[in-house]
């Protein structure tokens, strides 16, 4: 039997991007399923596929009907989600194809908030008290009964795209206008015109990257995070593995794979993010796929030497997994985000990073000329750099020395009191 597979990605974009790198190191041809052939470019994996096949990504049966009418129908061994947004689409059309999957109704719960908070309640999981609104007047209703403050967010988006913190009412009739013209979110996925109203959960913040047999961890870690000043939850710095609250990261991880059971993932990768409250680790939410920001591409392999990804595609192919630790050591990721309004002129000091002895990699992604606002979502981000140390303390305090030497400056400088 050929060691050589036929692995399809649907519309690797963001952390996806590693999906089909792994996939083509090991030699595997790689298959792209794409809403667009500029895509490859546009999410920067050219040179790491073999052909592409053009679908609407939105729709199963447009998913299925393109693999059917590819030359690669009966062909493939995998087909891998490498999107959020086409997670429970592509476990649909895996399926139906007899290919290795998550679950439809595991994967459709951790694409939208609401479907897993009800999980988490109906199996004793510690989450948030939730209610589903449609209306200003429902969420009204809804923050007066949880009492403020609270959030608000979308039931089915990412990346902390319009999620706000909520202090009374006028702020809360304030997002509400805003949230509901929030119609379409990455690659034309509709934004469901249900929001949730969350109580909003105290205490620092993790994330639990994971992978699942049978429910229980073949591999464990946890990350810390820093995001930025509320109202956003932008998040600024990821060390892996946590520095902080070493001594109950036992029960966030359990609490983890307790929050992937209720919804019914007990298979592959995942990744987790919880806050630990002064009650004990809370779930915020749920991803059925390795970390994105660098966390699972990057962090992962510089502090353990585990590549989650190539473990994912073995998954997929069902051969055997292997991702155990290769060392202990640690690795932060940090980003430059803007304090205000502006013009970006530069990031001054950015350019002296690689120099650092600890700095790993250091990318801008904004330019001169852009249009720049404080952070409200993952996508505001300017910049980011990785660093490695011996210790996770080591990573973290030498990621925010360099980040506290970083100053965005702005064209037209004088503001208008």
């Amino acid at each position: 039997m050929s060691t050589v597979k036929t692995v399809a990605f649907v519309e690797p974009s963001f952390y996806g991007v590693s999906f089909a790198k792994a996939a083509y190191e090991q030699g595997h041809q790689v298959i792209s399923i794409v809403s667009s052939k500029d895509n490859p470019e546009k999410y920067g994996y050219e040179g790491i596929y073999h052909d592409l096949i053009v679908a609407d990504i939105r729709d199963e049966d447009s998913l299925f009907k393109a693999i059917a009418e590819s030359p690669y129908a009966g062909k493939l061994d995998a087909l891998i989600p490498a999107t959020d947004y086409a997670s429970h689409l592509t476990a649909k059309v895996a399926q139906r194809l007899g290919l290795r999957s998550v679950p439809y109704e595991a994967a459709l719960k951790s694409r939208n908030k609401d479907l897993a908070r009800q999980a988490y309640a109906e199996h004793g999981v510690p989450s948030a008290e939730f209610r589903k609104v449609k209306t200003f007047e429902e969420a009204a209703k809804a923050a007066d009964e949880i009492g403020y403050p609270v959030v608000l967010k979308p039931t089915n988006c990412a990346s902390s795209q319009n999620v706000y913190f909520i202090n009374d009412e006028a702020e809360l009739r304030k997002a509400m206008d805003v949230i509901v013209e929030f119609k379409v979110t990455y690659m034309d996925f509709k934004v469901r015109e249900e929001y949730l109203i969350e109580q909003y959960l105290q205490g620092p913040e993790f994330s639990v990257e994971l992978f699942l047999q049978g429910g229980e961890p073949l591999f464990s870690a946890v990350t810390e995070k820093l995001t930025t000043p509320l109202p956003y939850f932008v998040e600024t710095l990821h060390t892996l593995p946590s520095p902080s609250y070493t001594d109950q990261q036992e029960d966030i991880i359990r609490t983890a794979v307790d929050a992937l059971g209720a919804i019914g993932l007990t298979n592959g990768p995942s990744h987790v993010e919880v806050k630990l409250t002064p009650s004990g680790p809370r779930i915020i939410e749920v991803n059925g796929r390795p970390g994105g920001d660098n966390i699972s591409s990057d962090l992962l392999v510089l502090a353990f030497g585990v590549d989650i990804f190539e473990a994912t595609v073995n998954y997929y192919l069902d051969r055997p997994v292997e991702i155990e630790k290769k060392h202990e050591r640690a690795a932060s990721i940090a980003y430059v985000t803007a304090e205000r309004d502006g013009v970006l002129e530069r990031i001054e000091g950015f350019e002296l990073l690689p120099e650092h002895p600890a700095v790993v990699r250091a990318h801008v992604t904004a330019v001169p000329g852009d249009q720049v606002a404080q952070a409200k979502s993952s996508d505001d981000r300017l910049a980011y750099f990785i660093v490695e140390g011996d210790t996770p303390q080591e990573a973290k305090q030498i990621a925010l020395s360099l980040l506290e030497g970083l100053k965005v400056v702005y064209r037209n400088q004088a503001v208008i009191a």
